[in-house]
């Protein structure tokens, strides 16, 4: 098993490269974190307006938070998968490889599902900051 993965690891670091690249992971890890930060730094008071006159918006607020948390939480993790070395990955993994790839689709498709579920949060916040902004909407309300 050990010799197998010997063998297999130059392949599978060629791949995680050329994921790294293609998908500029890196770039995308830091947008996330900025994007994270930013949201979980503004203050209650700056919503408050919001807040008060739509229950919806702060839902949606809450809802996109814990999904870019989420987010975040996925990419330091594959980032650090992506960091270990042959040694500690294949001691970590049984030496197996296909359990790697597997792991790494996993979190993959959570991170596309939370991602999916920010922007449609996102957007229902900016709806509802959109009907308190427009006097007319928020008449209707």
């Amino acid at each position: 098993m050990k010799e197998k993965f010997a063998q297999e690891y130059p392949k599978f670091q060629v791949k995680i490269a050329n994921f790294l690249m293609t998908q500029n992971f890196d770039a995308r890890c830091e947008e996330y974190e900025n994007l994270f930060n930013q949201m979980s730094s503004i203050a209650p008071d700056d919503m408050k307006v919001y807040v008060e006159k739509s229950p919806a918006f702060l839902e949606a607020r809450n809802k996109s938070l814990a999904y870019m948390e989420r987010i975040v939480e996925l990419h330091r993790e594959l980032k650090a998968l992506f960091s270990l070395n042959e040694e500690v990955l294949g001691e970590k993994y049984n030496y197996d490889l296909k359990e790697v790839d597997a792991l790494i689709a996993k979190k993959l498709q959570e991170s596309a599902y939370f991602l999916k579920q920010y922007e449609l949060s996102s957007e229902a916040g900016r709806k509802a900051i959109e009907v308190v902004n427009n006097p007319f909407l928020a008449q209707a309300l």
